[in-house]
């Protein structure tokens, strides 16, 4: 009688000899019953369905789907974080990062006093700096006296390895300097033709930060984006005062707005230029932005809102339980102190 032979581990996964291979069985996928899911399962269909219309959208379709997903992710990684049983600290701080570095300068120009625009010392350095209007021109009576400054700006250094304040060169103080002159010049072309509203240099002041080269870069645009000033050319309002006189036969663009509400600058004046905008407009653009972006009336609440950034979620939540609450035992008050003889 011929002894069949011993079946061997193999034979169970690829068959009998000679070991034909058995095709793989079909196991039906089972579909999800939990309500989260079913949930899960229906976003990943969908995504499915949009990937196979990648084909047939056209470019302006795609862009805007490409914005929609951007949108959705940022929602489902919300989602995503809420169910985590542990939490994320909302913010890690990074002494490299050129935001952080931003908010630092920018904290520590808020911190300078401020001083008269027609008082500013002659110094060295490169640096940031802050321009504020306390006078009566109507098209800034809501920007009028508050910590919000009209307009911020940024000397780069004389040489772009500069190391001391020095080496920077008076770079602060001439771009302050250039911005006092500005005001002067239009201030007395209004009062000398008898335009009204004139500015007056006596209600400006200023604030300035000498700072390490480059670390000016990142702050300023800090500032545009917290201040949001009606003066900056980012803003798209009133810009122009940091325009210098190019000749206006060599020039392709109109009158700027700044221009327009305070002309006297001889090279903006030329026949040939055309104002950017009304002046009944620009005015009531500046007012629009105001009331959308209320300006700062107290310097401490500007501090709160810089270090607002660098905040973490330390504490628990109402819903949250500390995990070593059951490890952590009550001590009471009455507990003799350690023997530290023993140590």
């Amino acid at each position: 009688m011929t002894r069949r032979p011993r079946s061997s581990g193999i034979d169970t996964i690829v068959g009998s000899p000679p070991y034909t291979a058995r095709p793989p069985s079909k196991v039906p996928r089972r579909r999800p019953h939990r309500p989260e899911q079913v949930a899960v399962a229906e976003a990943r269909e969908r995504v499915e369905l949009l990937r196979a219309l990648i084909p047939s959208l056209g470019r302006s379709a795609a862009r805007q789907a490409m914005n929609d997903l951007g949108a959705l992710i940022s929602h489902i990684e919300t989602v995503r974080a809420q169910m985590d049983p542990i939490k994320d600290p909302g913010a890690s701080f990074d002494p490299g990062n050129p935001d952080t570095a931003g908010r630092l300068v920018a904290l520590a120009l808020v911190a300078q006093d401020r001083v008269p625009l027609a008082r500013v010392a002659r110094t060295y350095g490169s640096g940031v700096y802050s321009i504020y209007y306390a006078g009566p021109h109507p098209a800034y009576s809501l920007v009028s006296g508050t910590e919000t400054p009209v307009y911020v700006g940024k000397a780069d250094p004389a040489r772009a390895n500069a190391r001391t304040a020095r080496e920077q060169g008076p770079q602060l103080f001439g771009r302050l300097k250039d911005h006092r002159r500005m005001i002067d010049t239009v201030g007395s072309y209004a009062r000398q033709n008898g335009l009204a509203n004139p500015l007056d240099i006596a209600d400006f002041t200023c604030r300035r930060l000498v700072c390490a080269t480059n670390a000016q870069l990142v702050a300023e645009r800090h500032l545009i984006s917290l201040f949001k000033p009606i003066w900056n050319n980012e803003i798209g309002l009133c810009w122009g005062i940091s325009k210098h006189g190019d000749a206006a036969t060599t020039r392709g663009n109109k009158r700027s707005p700044w221009d327009v509400l305070h002309p006297g600058r001889s090279w903006a004046m030329a026949a040939s230029l055309q104002d950017s905008a009304s002046e009944n407009a620009i005015v009531d653009r500046v007012r629009a932005h105001l009331e959308a972006h209320p300006p700062y009336r107290d310097r401490e609440v500007i501090v709160e809102t810089i270090l607002f950034a660098f905040s973490q979620n330390a504490a628990a939540t109402p819903d949250q339980r500390p995990e070593d609450d059951d490890t952590v035992p009550d001590i009471p008050d009455d507990s003799p102190a350690p023997d530290e003889s023993s140590y």
